[in-house]
This record gives structure tokens, sequence and C-alpha cells, in this order.
């Protein structure tokens, strides 16, 4: 399994193996989009909607959602969000595993604070590789990936798309499944791709069975 052993409970760091569970990636280095300036502008739109503040202020009022259209605002904002979450997890997929084997496809829990009914919620990120799928815990919601969930095979691995509906807010959540365990990533209509993880997941997966 590249870099990682077959169980995917150990990676190798060059010189010694080491529990998955106890990685903790660097700082990654400053992606393409925000050496662009576009994660600045996206923080700006957050900011201007109070978004940001209620993400590092959880006592803030949220008066704000009465008055800034959401679909003008916000959905671009966290479709940028989003573009450079994607950039990231193909850094931290180059860190873990190499030059060799690269993201084809990643996706990340991705809600607004009403549709959860409290904080802001970009948590948890996907990458899907020819080999692997990785599931990584975000250090903050302005943060990167940090910690390794799983590491498994494609074919160990199950995913679906499922709908959900909370408080009136309608989203949908790619499930994981890896053994006994479940993951979500959850995101909302117009920002988010989950066909994109899945195909890959399935070629993946497809391509294993076949060799």
């Amino acid at each position: 399994m590249g870099q990682f052993s077959d169980d995917g409970h150990w990676w190798w760091n060059g010189s010694a193996w080491v529990a998955t569970a106890q990685v903790v990636l660097p700082q990654l280095p400053p992606t393409e989009f925000e050496q662009s300036g576009k994660l600045e502008v996206a923080r700006g739109r957050l900011r201007r909607t109070g978004w940001l503040n209620w993400v590092n202020d959880a006592g803030c009022f949220l008066s704000w959602l009465a008055l800034i259209p959401h679909y003008e605002v916000l959905q671009p904002a966290l479709r940028d969000y989003r573009l450079w979450t994607l950039e990231q997890l193909a850094a931290a997929t180059a860190y873990l595993l190499g030059p060799n084997e690269t993201m084809l496809a990643g996706e990340t829990s991705l809600l607004p604070p009403e549709a959860i009914g409290g904080s802001a919620e970009r948590d948890l990120a996907m990458a899907v590789t020819a080999a692997h799928v990785l599931l990584f815990r975000i250090d903050s919601f302005d943060g990167q990936p940090r910690w390794i969930v799983l590491v498994a095979r494609p074919t160990d691995v199950t995913m679906e798309v499922r709908s959900w509906i909370k408080a009136g807010f309608l989203g949908s959540a790619i499930t994981v499944s890896s053994g006994n365990a479940d993951w979500l990533i959850r995101g909302v209509p117009g920002v988010w791709q989950p066909e994109a993880v899945l195909d890959a997941w399935r070629t993946a997966s497809a391509k294993r069975l076949s060799g």
C-alpha cells in the first residue's frame, strides 16, 4: 500500500514506521489558491455576512441571516473554501504517498452554521487515489488537514450518497464505511460535488479487482 502498511495502520516516514493514528501533518505549503489571493476574497465575503465571526465566536447573534442573501454571498464563499480544501488535500496526499500516487478526487464537509444548528463545519475531508482512500481531520474551519482518520484500499471501503434534512435544511452526505466504522462527509447543494469522489473510488476499486 505504498508508504502505508498493508492494513493502513502504519506509515513509513522515510526512516521509521509511525502509527497512522499518531501522524500529525506539518504545516502544508501555501496553495495556489492562497497565493492568488482568492482565499482572502472568500474570507472577506464571510466577514461581511458575520459568518466568520460566528466560526470564531459561537455566541454571536445571527441576525445577519435575515439580511444577507444566502446564495449571493455564502455559496460563492463556500465554493471557494471547497476549492482551497481540494488543493490542501492534494498536498497532504503527496506528503504521505509521494509524487507517484496523486489524488484523483477529493471532497470535504462544508456546512454553514444554520444547516446544523451550531458552529460551521469543515472538519472531515477525503482523498481518493488509485490505491488508497484517505480520510483526514481538519484542525479548524480556517485550518488544514492535520490528522489521518482512515487509510484503506478502495476495495475495503464502501461509499454512497444520502440525503439528510435538519430544521428544514436539505443537504447530502457521502457515507464512508470500513469494517464496523462509518463516517459522514456532509455538504450543501450548489457547493460540493460528491459524484467525482464516487467515480474515482469505483474506478480504483474496479482496477484493483481486475488486476
